[in-house]
């Protein structure tokens, strides 16, 4: 049922509709246009949106400045984002975007000021001006930029006009992981004095789990009978006050793709750690913790760091356990697809090409097999 002075109801094959006006054609008759969803809230929140691209066509013509696009286009672009992303974008936006391009007209933007806008960015861009963003970074923001003009052709807010935006390479350094040895050394400092902040150490290093996501991991995720963990949240950061202000506050959130939320059985190379703990420590909501309140990720890479520089191996970020349980997987025979789906990849190709790292040995173990098969 439509609500009072608002043109929205419900289909009668179930879907919601909501009608605006888009324009006037030639002849000065009003164009119509059309949103759905599956609820009463979708379809008003599409509406109000494809409202405003209205009225800022109608408002301002050929005079519309590029921020104005952009703030548009990170409003649309919530629905579908999970809340760290758009924390991220309105960090690239707000700051390096922006007070670049912002001011522009989009009807005079074209490939050779944003081509150029890149090129500053990679060779001097960072904020505290000691040199260029890397390939990476700069690949957010062309992303950004080629997005928000898709957003503005495809709503009429600017006519369409050609464009190439130039895509730096992004040649990733490849990670440092741990050699057998000083996993072996971490493992047996670990367990000297384990606590919750050793046990989920040796947990990333048997399973995977991204920082994020054993900051959110709680006991009830946990199944020591069943012998598996449920991977169903982790911490993100989110701007504080929707898309306005500097400020951010983290959260649990869902994993950011589908793939993440997944079963990871426990080793019995692991269970001992995992049941030493579940009976010296207090059962509290989260497992790092003890408690009700989480850890924030960047504490406990912190926590981390010190336990590496007590135990005297060479300092290491803590996404390298990822990368070094990944190439301990694959060392020992484990098949692509399982690997994949323990460590919630959407595709085998990401395992492949950027967790697992082939070391010396296995290169020559591999060619060893020709050398026995000519022989």
């Amino acid at each position: 049922m439509s609500r009072r002075g608002e043109n929205i109801h419900e289909r009668k094959d179930g879907r919601w509709e909501g009608r605006y006006k888009k324009g006037h054609d030639c002849t000065g008759t009003i164009l119509y246009s059309s949103v759905y969803g599956k609820t009463y809230d979708e379809v008003k929140y599409k509406l109000d949106l494809a409202e405003q691209c209205s009225n800022l066509l109608c408002a301002y013509d050929n005079k519309i400045r590029f921020e104005e696009v952009l703030r548009l286009w990170l409003k649309n672009s919530q629905i579908h984002q999970k809340g760290a992303t758009v924390n991220k974008y309105i960090y690239l936006i707000d700051n390096h975007i922006i007070p670049e391009l912002g001011n522009i007209k989009i009807t005079d933007l074209n490939s050779t000021i944003i081509n150029s806008f890149i090129m500053r960015k990679m060779q001097g861009g960072r904020l505290d001006g000691k040199g260029g963003l890397s390939a990476s970074y700069v690949c957010s923001m062309t992303l950004i930029i080629n997005s928000a003009l898709q957003f503005a052709i495809r709503e009429h807010i600017c006519p369409y006009f050609e464009y190439t935006i130039f895509k730096p390479q992004n040649n990733k350094k490849e990670i440092r992981i741990l050699t057998r040895d000083e996993q072996k050394k971490l493992e047996n400092y670990l367990l000297l004095n384990l606590d919750p902040t050793r046990a989920g150490i040796m947990l990333s290093l048997h399973t995977g789990l991204r920082i994020g996501e054993l900051c959110a991991l709680s006991w009830r995720d946990i199944d020591m009978d069943m012998m598996v963990i449920h991977i169903k949240h982790t911490v993100a950061r989110v701007a504080k006050n929707n898309l306005q202000g500097k400020n951010s506050r983290l959260i649990i959130d869902t994993p950011k793709t589908k793939a993440s939320i997944r079963d990871i059985p426990i080793s019995s190379a692991l269970f001992p750690t995992l049941q030493k703990i579940y009976k010296n420590e207090q059962h509290g909501n989260y497992f790092l913790s003890g408690g009700d309140n989480f850890v924030n990720p960047r504490t406990y890479e912190y926590r981390f760091h010190r336990l590496l520089n007590n135990c005297g191996i060479n300092s290491i970020n803590f996404h390298a356990l990822r990368h070094t349980f990944a190439t301990r997987c694959i060392e020992a025979g484990v098949d692509i697809k399982s690997l994949s789906e323990i460590l919630g990849h959407a595709n085998v190709s990401i395992t492949l090409n950027t967790y697992v790292h082939s070391s010396i040995e296995m290169k020559r173990k591999q060619l060893e097999k020709l050398s026995v098969m000519m022989a």
